[in-house]
């Protein structure tokens, strides 16, 4: 079901934390929202599944305006870091919990139960106590009982931050699997890009309690709207030159874009060195890290600037040798020289 937020202020005391917030997540969408710690993610979450009123503005479900009504009337559930599961219950009655609460019979919710756990892949565990379980089976518990609401919107509070990063990526699958499964309208929060831009369909970065961009993760991360977007995710740096004639002209770097006239700052990253195709960018190999399955590389830029690239192994250059290059002009982005929002090449 799709969620629309409109014009949304929330503060808490007299402190603004979102400010004139609009997003839409289309029915069945995975969306991130993605931002610095106390960016306004957590709040905007809240706010949607009725924990915290908003000041101004409205919340949509679907054809309903869920604004003014109690969270459990929303049919909304949300994932919180902490889980926040019943620890004298059993793990089938954490899942069955939701049912149990809509008057479904015993027998019945404790059948859905068991597929759900079968489905986060806990078959055999109904009868353990949740306080038995590893964290990574909690978060699998949590999810299953979220299922099993039926929700018409799943709500994510940056459930994975406190598991190790091998655990953190199983249940990144899951959560992808059982997204493909049941197709339910998700909204994630995360401070994590690479979990951000490896699950979401689109991508929502925010600051300030505000939304600064959103679009899919490609977009962002490779043409970001502004500045701020840009430093948010990093690994970039700024080339000053002049646009004149529909070609950007600096003194590392030029090419044709689609711009006025005018000084500008040429975001570039490593992502957009072709090094296999000579080209007009001049660079040097400072340093070569092994990592395992590949090195990441570090190249300096005739001005001084240096970009990073991990590279498939073997390298072919020789730390201090002298390369030239292509840049693909689809994964930069233009900045008027006294700030603003980006244009495209």
């Amino acid at each position: 079901m799709k969620l629309s937020v409109k014009e949304v202020s929330v503060s808490i005391g007299r402190a603004p934390i979102l400010r004139n917030v609009s997003l839409e997540v289309e029915s069945g969408e995975l969306l991130s929202l993605l931002g610095p710690s106390g960016c306004g993610k957590s709040t905007l979450l809240k706010t949607v599944a009725g924990i915290l009123p908003p000041e101004r503005g409205e919340v949509w479900l679907g054809e309903r305006d869920i604004s003014r009504c109690p969270p459990h009337r929303r049919n909304t559930v949300i994932v919180f870091q902490d889980l926040r599961l019943f620890p004298h219950m059993t793990v089938a009655d954490n899942v069955a919990f939701p049912l149990k609460m809509r008057g479904v019979g015993r027998e019945e919710r404790l059948g859905r139960a068991a597929e759900l756990l079968r489905k986060v892949h806990l078959e055999g565990y109904d009868r353990r106590a949740v306080s038995s379980l590893s964290g990574g089976q909690q978060q699998r518990v949590a999810l299953a009982r979220a299922l099993a609401a039926q929700p018409d919107l799943l709500l994510l509070d940056e459930p994975f931050s406190s598991l190790d990063e091998e655990l953190r990526e199983e249940m990144r699958r899951l959560v992808l699997e059982l997204h493909r499964e049941f197709h339910t309208t998700t909204v994630l929060v995360t401070h994590d890009q690479q979990e951000a831009l490896s699950m979401a369909d689109r991508v929502a970065v925010m600051a300030g309690g505000r939304i600064l961009q959103c679009g899919s993760p490609r977009e962002v991360y490779d043409r970001p709207a502004l500045r701020q977007v840009a430093d948010y995710f990093g690994g970039c740096v700024y080339l000053p030159g002049r646009v004149e004639g529909g070609r950007f002209c600096s003194p590392c770097l030029s090419g044709p874009v689609q711009a006025p006239d005018g000084p500008y700052d040429l975001m570039l990253r490593g992502s957009a060195l072709q090094l296999d195709r000579p080209g007009p960018l001049a660079l040097r190999l400072e340093e070569c890290r092994f990592r395992g399955a590949d090195a990441l590389t570090r190249w300096s830029l005739e001005d001084g600037a240096v970009l990073e690239r991990a590279l498939p192994l073997p390298i072919p250059w020789a730390v201090g040798e002298s390369v030239t290059c292509q840049v693909d002009w689809d994964r930069t982005a233009l900045f008027p020289a006294a700030g603003g929002e980006g244009v495209a090449p």
